[in-house]
């Protein structure tokens, strides 16, 4: 396409992120794979989104380069309706694997690698995964016992060791049924190393079993991190009632992930997948006796742990795991100890970019969520009785995630059209969730919202002067990724040349969370503070914000509009 150049003059109050049109010459492409962890002589899958000239599944080409330099071709077509695509790679060495995918235009690319390791070890497969909920349980005791040391009675003391070990107890049963599935492993193992077709059929679902125990892990690395925020000398008890909380949401959210992965991918082995393939194989003509036992064994250690994992889908698992020791620490400890204003938040974000009057990219994005300030009773008591020359402090959150976007564009407002014909125009607004998940959320916790697209979070710290609350926003936990953007992929027919095609990607990045609270509420960049009334009335103290501003510089329309409430209701 000929381009017409123009440039946008934007004034630093509007953006943080300087807009750029974002052209990309080309079809977008994008790959990945879908296990973390591959064994040899077994499948790999190979997975992405691809785009076509036209309204045809458009044809993907993957070049896969193996450890030893040699190029491996394969081609799949894309699903005309979503775009996605599949395909099987049967790697046959150990090493780092490359893989390159090529869009249908042959403009774009998208690489990604994985590794494909040497033998299935049942031991060494579950001994991350075993080790890293270990920690993270011992770490959510210590957190619990040493902030009710800090302020609690005597009771207090004996409901939170209640709590603990109701956690303990669902581990127990989980980690009963799961000992039987690393028994069946094991004989797996066994029957694997002395039959290489057995391992041929197996490796697929071991390396999907060996991801999701990684991820699994991962998970769990991050609950003890966390809870060792939360330790015993810090002064705000406040707020390490809410961080271990949050840390139980997320122990429950990642023994959620790894129980649900585990027992679907032990029904894909031994009842869906492997164990029927396995009674049509000509090993199994070959099994001596005891390979005959060892087989038979593991069957029915396999059957047996399916039987108890299935447990895990009940509410006593997954979000429920620690829900009761999260309903004790954020509700009876917090609410017994803890003065806290909180409430939701909404509000909507609009921006328009004109070439000479004529729009060229507008988008509207709607948000909501929640925001909450708490501090020890005490404290605020004391701050009271000693008068003004005493100021409590708070801390506190304000998260929330986009629940609507509304996009449209006109590429031609700053591109020559003279000697092109549009023959695809394919808008794609930034994808989101069409609810407050800070609401609806069955109990994972902050740390897994974060990961919904559109969300965002962010730590407050604020101080109580004369009946005025001081709120200042803290650095950045969570924001809008640079994934999270509009993009239009247009492509065109060249008038005299109609054998000339080609396509272009138009990426419009989102304004950043952070960008939007802090104009809507009119921070300051070097001090983001805002100053809100508290009204009291029938004794419950209330907070609220209304907040509305549109600028219009030059082809530039911004609109803010945001609204709070708070109370200690």
């Amino acid at each position: 396409m000929k381009r017409i150049v123009f440039l946008f003059a934007i004034v630093v109050l509007f953006s943080k992120k300087s807009f750029c049109q974002g052209k990309i010459e080309g079809l977008p492409i994008s790959v990945k794979i879908k296990t973390s962890v591959a064994f040899s002589d077994g499948s790999v899958e190979i997975i992405g989104e691809s785009n076509s000239l036209n309204a045809e599944p458009g044809l993907v080409l993957i070049e896969v380069i193996t450890p030893n330099g040699k190029t491996d071709n394969l081609s799949t077509r894309a699903d005309k309706q979503t775009g996605e695509y599949f395909v099987k790679y049967m790697p046959k060495e150990m090493g780092i694997y490359k893989v390159i995918a090529y869009a249908s235009d042959k403009v774009q690319t998208a690489n990604t690698t994985f590794n494909v390791l040497a033998e299935f070890d049942a031991d060494e497969i579950v001994r991350d995964f075993d080790e890293a909920k270990e920690k993270a349980t011992k770490a959510m005791e210590a957190s619990v016992n040493n902030v009710v040391a800090a302020q609690s009675t005597p009771d207090d003391v004996a409901k939170a060791k209640q709590e603990v070990g109701k956690v303990k107890v669902k581990i127990k049963e989980f980690e009963g049924a799961f000992t039987k599935l690393k028994t069946a492993l094991k004989d797996l193992q066994t029957l694997t190393k002395k039959y290489p077709e057995l391992k041929s059929i197996a490796a697929p679902q071991l390396g999907q079993l060996g991801s999701k125990l990684k991820e699994s892990s991962d998970l769990l690395k991050q609950v003890e991190k966390d809870f060792g925020k939360s330790k015993a000398g810090e002064s705000d008890v406040c707020n390490r009632y809410y961080q271990i909380a949050e840390g139980c949401a997320l122990f429950s959210s990642a023994m959620n992930f790894a129980s649900g992965g585990i027992l679907a991918i032990g029904k894909s082995i031994f009842i869906d997948k492997v164990w029927p393939k396995y009674y049509e194989s000509k090993a199994l003509k070959s099994f001596t006796a005891n390979d005959n036992f060892v087989f038979t064994q593991a069957g029915k250690a396999g059957i047996s742990a399916i039987d108890g994992l299935k447990e895990l889908t009940t509410k006593s698992f997954g979000a429920g795991m620690a829900g009761d020791l999260v309903q004790f620490v954020s509700l009876e400890l917090m609410k017994k100890y803890c003065t806290e204003y909180k409430g939701p938040i909404s509000g909507d974000y609009e921006l328009e970019f004109k070439n000479s009057g004529k729009m060229y990219m507008k988008y509207k994005l709607t948000y909501e969520g929640k925001m909450s300030l708490y501090c020890l009773k005490q404290n605020l008591e004391n701050a009271q009785k000693a008068g003004s020359g005493k100021i409590p402090k708070f801390s506190g959150y304000i998260e929330g995630n986009v629940t609507k976007m509304e996009f449209t564009d006109d590429v031609w407002a700053v591109e020559d059209k003279s000697d092109w014909d549009e023959i695809k125009n394919q808008r794609i607004p930034a994808p989101v969730i069409p609810a407050n998940i800070s609401e609806k959320d069955p109990g994972f916790g902050a740390v897994a919202r974060a990961a919904s697209p559109g969300s965002f979070y962010f730590p407050l710290q604020a101080q109580l002067v004369q009946g005025k609350m001081i709120i200042k926003l803290m650095p950045t936990l969570s924001d809008f990724t640079d994934a999270f953007a509009n993009r239009t992929i247009v492509v065109v027919r060249a008038k005299q040349e109609p054998h000339n095609v080609s396509g272009a990607v138009f990426n419009y990045p989102i304004t950043t969370a952070r960008f939007i609270l802090t104009r809507s509420m009119r921070m300051k960049d070097d001090s983001p503070t805002v100053t809100i009334d508290i009204k009291t009335t029938n004794g419950v103290s209330t907070l609220a914000g209304d907040y509305h501003r549109t600028e219009t510089p030059n082809d530039t329309k911004v609109g803010f509009n945001m609204k709070l409430k708070m109370s200690n209701e």
